[in-house]
């Protein structure tokens, strides 16, 4: 009974705050009026394209319409279609389980929608191209900072409510978050939506739509207070891995001024539209993925694809195939949206030239392995001495090669069983090397970059995850759990972070003692039980698996 009523005074408190109609803001398309609360505005649910229904799907995103009248904005928008019985939900629970909570305030943090995973079937949408803007009361001519939520290219929102903070306005700074087409909605390529394309190319429509965004914050930040010469893009996860591959772009060239990946690059996890010399391609995939469906490569191809409802495309009950289908596919180089493989851009110059900040944490793996590999699959699958190397050859999907020497002395070292290894080495080769391989590439062509290094974990014995992967989110955001162990360095780190950030935005410096990252001194500023700048501590395995990606 105790649990019930703490249950209902939760939701009590969270559904009470006090607000008021904000100012009317004139948009490019029409007038908006979102909400003030404690000198804070909130402008949600705001569409920056046109629904991408029917024959605009797997589209180019198209402008929105004008509006006539006062069009509210107190509300979110639908997020993008995707499943809500594992990623995130999954993920969340991994997390909460591993901070050590009772089930019931599992129950209650999932209830507040954090990483959105108990959203009704109802609160999803093939319309959900919305994006939301925080700003302080009586903005003008801030900096603004562009959030592209993570998710595996699948799952989450600009929604979610760890992302609605108003600790970055109470900054002066704008924070902008949107949604994007997810899955299969946002990234299926096949040989027929080449065909129908100007540009010859298909896939990388989530992509697109995040261009579609920012071209909308060029046009219309300043109403709400912004520089629209001064954004910074920044992004987890999959929303790092975005922000990595938007830098090679020359569709995004110009609408962003600095960029933050946090765990994730694109340097692993992409491929090829046509060509398989690497891995499969996208088309070929595609193609598999119409066929699954009954849709033969034929002149209807397009018009039967879309005849099929959207909740069909989101998930396959086959796991296996589901995965090789839909989870396989996220930016795709065409030639056109992406015209290089990702580390051919950073080895080769072809990044943007705006001041970028790349980083991981610790224990990236811990949460996330047991999503991908369940310790029974993993144990049936990766048996003996030689697991690490049949582990290695799944995970480096188109970099086919032997194991460094050090990486594989590295794994050696560890203590525990050999799946808590993999959990480590897998998050140190998909996040770590990465990060550091383009932090050196950039460093060496003379671009300004800075590495982070995240190792804070949760202050309680009854944790089992270490510094897991998004983490850091909670520190940036200001948006911490509740229930889950924190003390008073938990809440000076966040406010050292989130200064880090913004800053970051205002003036393409994040703090004084930071230097910037270079091949001769491999600095990274360490966010731990403590903050400093050093090498890291295995620099020497990051080293070597950069040395690796640049082979290819």
């Amino acid at each position: 009974m105790k649990v019930l009523s703490f249950l209902i005074l939760i939701v009590f408190f969270v559904s009470c705050s006090s607000s008021s109609p904000s100012k009317v803001i004139e948009t490019s398309k029409g007038k908006l009026q979102g909400y003030e609360e404690n000198q804070v505005n909130f402008f949600l649910g705001i569409p920056y394209a046109e629904a991408p229904l029917g024959d605009l799907r797997w589209q180019t995103p198209k402008p929105i319409k004008s509006w006539e009248g006062i069009k509210k904005a107190d509300s979110l928008g639908s997020a993008c279609m995707q499943p809500t019985n594992i990623g995130n939900s999954a993920f969340l629970d991994l997390m909460l389980d591993g901070y050590g909570l009772a089930w019931y305030q599992k129950l209650i943090i999932k209830s507040l929608s954090f990483f959105a995973p108990t959203l009704s079937t109802g609160d999803f949408s093939e319309d959900c191209l919305f994006l939301n803007v925080i700003a302080p009361e009586n903005a003008e001519n801030l900096p603004v900072m562009f959030w592209i939520h993570g998710g595996a290219g699948r799952f989450g929102s600009g929604g979610d409510a760890i992302y609605l903070t108003s600790k970055f306005a109470k900054k002066d700074v704008i924070l902008v978050t949107i949604n994007y087409r997810l899955g299969s909605l946002g990234w299926f390529a096949h040989p027929a939506l080449s065909a129908e394309s100007e540009a010859g190319v298909s896939g990388n429509y989530a992509s697109l739509d995040q261009i579609m965004a920012l071209n909308w914050v060029k046009n219309n930040i300043s109403n709400f207070g912004g520089d629209p010469n001064n954004v910074t893009i920044f992004g987890e996860s999959a929303g790092g891995q975005a922000v990595g591959t938007l830098l090679s772009s020359p569709l995004s060239k110009g609408l962003f001024h600095k960029a933050i990946s946090q765990s994730g690059s694109g340097i692993l996890g992409t491929r090829s539209l046509r060509d398989n010399s690497r891995n499969r391609s996208a088309e070929d995939i595609g193609l598999e993925l119409a066929e699954h469906f009954g849709v033969d490569n034929d002149e209807k191809a397009l018009e039967n694809l879309r005849k099929i409802p959207a909740e069909e495309f989101i998930q396959i009950s086959d796991s296996e195939k589901d995965a090789n289908l839909i989870s396989n596919v996220t930016q795709i180089v065409d030639g056109y949206v992406f015209p290089y493989m990702f580390n051919e851009a950073y080895r080769n110059g072809a990044t943007h030239n705006v001041p970028y900040i790349t980083g991981f944490n610790a224990n990236e793996g811990t949460t996330l392995v047991p999503l991908i590999f369940p310790e029974p699959i993993f144990e049936a699958s990766f048996s003996g001495e030689d697991w690490l190397d049949e582990f290695w050859e799944i995970l480096l999907d188109g970099f086919s090669g032997e194991v460094p020497e050090s990486v594989t002395a590295y794994v050696n070292s560890m203590e525990g069983s050999d799946y808590d290894a993999a959990a480590q080495v897998w998050g140190d080769i998909w996040f770590g090397g990465p990060a550091y391989y383009s932090a050196q590439k950039r460093s060496d062509d003379g671009l300004k970059t800075y590495l982070y290094f995240f190792e804070r974990a949760v202050p309680s014995e009854k944790q089992t995850i270490g510094a897991t992967h998004a983490l850091e989110l909670a520190y940036i955001f200001g948006s911490f759990f509740p229930f889950v162990a924190r003390d008073d360095w938990d809440e000076e780190l966040s406010e050292i972070m989130l200064n880090d950030w913004t800053e970051f935005a205002k003036t393409g410096v994040p703090n004084d003692s930071w230097p910037e990252f270079s091949s001769q001194e491999p600095t990274a500023r360490i966010y731990g039980d403590s903050v400093y700048e050093s090498k890291l501590k295995d620099y020497k395995v990051f080293e070597a698996l950069a040395d690796y990606f640049n082979k290819f």
